[in-house]
């Protein structure tokens, strides 16, 4: 049997008054799990609506989404009592949620406190070590029940998370239609590969608005598309294809680039994953979307070029290649991409223009 949960959601400045009437039927006792920024960001908002369910327990899910710190509050015996839990904030505290609900066979509800990735619909949780550093991809038993999606909060965050988001997503019609190229597809992985272009137009089309607008803290229709565009299509294509089509070279390179450790200090994950854009789309000679990234890119000031990751053009990049390469994010492609191929690609990404 297939069953395949797509994204449930609730987007508008309103969207928190719908909470009782979706969570309560799965029950009234509740857990908050949050990013203090997030929730002091939400909390007049969203508290008013919280009054007819019971708040057994609520914490700051910690730094990052560690095992240490879903191991914590899956042992916490006010965490057991709830019916539900609700997750408040960024990719990293929605992750931490997902996974204790997985560990607890407890419902997830998510609200995103900002527009970088869809990890608020996603059925995986991406777990950090305690320093960081990436250490794998959970895949968890169920997507989260419903989210709810403010974008009167996404619009008070800094920019630079609905910026990144932007490359991030753009990635993932880039990388789907690319690792799929050469199969024969189900519906499902059909559908999700044909939604992702949702995760690519609204963005070329409308992104440089919408983040102009962000910039002002103004929540316009062009940003309420974005958001869509971030969190639901990008989810939607998540939880429909085959796992294989979710990344390529793009998010590869990305993992390859993070090896130098001041990488992800000083830059975002969607910001380095949308330069990884580029590159595939050079190497697999896609010129006509390799001019309009590129200049979006550029509109925007995501990256185009080395510099633009505080890297030299004559840098060997050995290490970062070497990581690349070995990535799983490379099994299953339509042609074998070596190091040369994609050292090669970068060098002439640097006299593109």
């Amino acid at each position: 049997m297939v069953q395949n949960f797509l994204p449930r959601y609730t987007l508008g400045s309103d969207a928190f008054s719908k909470i009782h009437e979706v969570v309560s039927p799965y029950g009234n006792k509740v857990c908050l799990l949050y990013g203090e920024k997030a929730f002091n960001a939400s909390k007049d908002k969203l508290l008013p609506y919280l009054k007819d369910l019971e708040i057994v327990h609520q914490e700051v899910y910690g730094k990052e989404a560690s095992y240490a710190n879903i191991d914590r509050i899956s042992a916490n015996e006010d965490v057991k009592k709830a019916d539900v839990l609700i997750g408040i904030g960024g990719g990293k505290c929605l992750d931490v949620t997902k996974m204790v609900g997985d560990r607890l066979g407890k419902p997830v509800f998510t609200i995103a406190s900002i527009a970088s990735t869809c990890a608020a619909v996603t059925k995986i949780s991406i777990i950090h070590n305690d320093d960081g550093s990436f250490k794998e991809v959970y895949r968890l038993k169920n997507v989260p029940i419903h989210c709810f999606i403010d974008p009167d909060i996404i619009v008070s965050a800094p920019e630079k998370y609905f910026w990144a988001g932007m490359g991030d997503t753009m990635a993932k019609h880039v990388e789907s239609v690319f690792s799929s190229k050469n199969d024969i597809l189900d519906f499902e992985s059909s559908y999700g590969v044909t939604v992702s272009r949702l995760c690519y137009e609204p963005i070329l089309e409308k992104g440089e608005k919408a983040y102009e607008d962000v910039k002002k803290h103004l929540s316009t229709p062009e940003v309420e598309d974005v958001i869509k565009s971030i969190i639901i299509a990008t989810g939607s294509v998540s939880v429909s294809v085959n796992p294989d089509y979710n990344s390529a070279l793009a998010h590869a390179l990305y993992y390859g680039l993070t090896v130098r450790e001041w990488m992800e200090r000083k830059h975002l994950h969607g910001e380095i994953v949308s330069y990884g854009t580029l590159v595939q789309l050079l190497l697999d000679e896609q010129y006509d979307e390799l001019r309009r990234v590129y200049d979006f890119n550029r509109e925007v000031r995501l990256p185009v070029c080395l510099k633009d990751l505080d890297l030299e053009k004559d840098d060997p990049l050995d290490d970062v290649l070497d990581a690349t390469i070995i990535n799983p994010e490379l099994n299953h492609i339509p042609y074998p991409i070596t190091k040369q191929m994609v050292k090669e690609t970068i060098l002439k990404l640097e006299d593109y223009q």
